[in-house]
């Protein structure tokens, strides 16, 4: 799966320009005085929310034609998902804070109802949801140093630095040394603290993929795991994936054949994925280890993407489409797996025989139970969160103002990130699911 390109238009978003700036300087400097490139206003100090939050959608009347048949409606929107029970919220039970346009990668994360995320590539900032949209400072990294990966547990904030990086990578002699990028992954006690550096390697800058995401990291309130793959390109050496206690202390290494894809832990499980033999199958592979059984042991072949739950007792992860024919019914598009058991449950997601598969399902435990989210696309293009329960149900969606780019399950509370169009106008929300009666 490329990692800059997001599931819901296979188009980049939160990309880092520093790779055409040159090309576009001359139009920002004609356009800068109108304000089409400044930050969004921030909110009232008192959030409200946005009218298509609440509002219901519209549907369109077809026109008649000669025949004087009747017209049809045309289903728009929310709307479009039949299969799904619409959640239409009162305002205020969204919580909503406009973000900066500035935001420069879609990993983010969420600790403390604060949302963590990257700006201008090289500033770990955040803001707390809910709030007027003030922003707080957390991390600036020097010059020639850049900032794509966030992850949050408990008090703790883990991210990656990779030198080259930020805006000033490809320019003022900070490209890459002897075709290789540095990586350093650090943690910052958000108690209070400083920033420390837990790890450090290099890897060849083969791939403008590689040099933004060198390696892959996860985080719990415990502990913390990533990927250490070799400095030469040569795939077939595959890749250590080391896991350590917050303190630094070594826990276990499991060691990987291919290339590691994701990394994900929860409670005492690790879980990775990994590229195919075969990339003409379209899928990856998805192994599970821990303490006890260090060595990777295989899982399945989902599709695109995986979740597993903060407390690393199931997975989820999308299916493989097979090729459909008329009257045909999926079987199951989600997997979900108890990992003690390695029982799988098949669940659905479609909205009906036409809709396409859902996109990047994740799993979460609450007061409720098991809950899946994913983005669910309706038949004219329109993207939204939704939700169902592992033990049964046909899922909720829920309205979004602007398309949703980001989400995530904490506890009993839904967090999601909309941006406009062009990607400039950017907000967070976040639902209490019990305020719905879904939790």
């Amino acid at each position: 799966m490329d990692e800059h390109l997001t599931p819901i238009e296979g188009r980049a978003r939160f990309g880092r320009p520093y790779l055409r700036i040159a090309a576009v300087v001359t139009v920002a400097v004609g356009i800068l005085g109108v304000g089409l490139l400044g930050p969004h206003p921030v909110g009232h100090a008192t959030p409200t929310l946005p009218a298509p939050l609440v509002a219901g959608s519209t549907t369109a009347v077809a026109s008649n034609d000669a025949s004087g048949i009747p017209p049809k409606p045309v289903v728009r929107g929310i709307d479009g998902l039949v299969g799904l029970t619409q959640v239409k919220p009162v305002s205020g039970k969204i919580l909503q804070s406009w973000l900066p346009g500035q935001i420069t990668s879609r990993s983010m994360a969420v600790a403390g109802g604060r949302l963590f995320y990257v700006v201008d590539g090289d500033q770990i900032q955040s803001t707390e949801v809910g709030s007027a949209g003030a922003r707080t400072s957390h991390v600036t990294v020097p010059r020639c140093q850049g900032i794509n990966q966030l992850a949050a547990a408990g008090h703790e904030l883990a991210y990656v630095v990779t030198t080259p990086g930020g805006s000033t990578s490809q320019i003022n002699g900070c490209a890459p040394a002897g075709g290789r990028i540095a990586w350093s992954l650090w943690l910052l006690d958000l108690n209070g603290g400083s920033p420390r550096q837990v790890a450090s390697g290099f890897r060849a800058a083969i791939s403008m993929q590689i040099t933004e995401f060198p390696i892959h990291m996860a985080l719990t309130e415990t502990s913390y795991a990533f990927d250490r793959p070799p400095f030469s390109s040569v795939s077939a050496l595959g890749e250590t994936v080391e896991v350590h206690s917050i303190d630094g202390s070594l826990l276990w290494t499991s060691r990987s054949k291919r290339p590691v894809a994701d990394v994900m832990l929860g409670g005492g499980t690790l879980a990775i994925l990994t590229d195919v033999l075969d990339r003409a199958a379209g899928v990856v592979d998805l192994w599970t280890s821990d303490a006890a059984h260090p060595g990777f042991a295989p899982v399945d072949q989902p599709a695109t993407s995986v979740s597993l739950s903060p407390d690393g007792s199931h997975l989820t992860w999308d299916v493989v489409p097979h090729a459909a024919s008329p009257g045909f019914t999926p079987l199951a598009d989600v997997a979900v797996e108890t990992v003690e058991t390695g029982i799988e449950v098949p669940l659905i997601t479609v909205t009906d025989r036409v809709a396409p598969a859902p996109l990047r399902p994740a799993i979460s435990s609450t007061s409720r139970g098991l809950i899946v989210t994913w983005f669910a696309t309706a038949p004219d293009g329109g993207v939204y969160p939704a939700i169902r329960d592992v033990a049964g149900g046909n899922g909720f969606v829920l309205p979004s103002f602007q398309e949703p780019v980001w989400m995530k399950l904490v506890g009993g509370t839904l967090f999601w990130v909309a941006e406009s169009a062009d990607g400039w106008s950017k907000a967070v929300y976040a639902v209490d699911l019990s305020a719905l009666g879904l939790n």
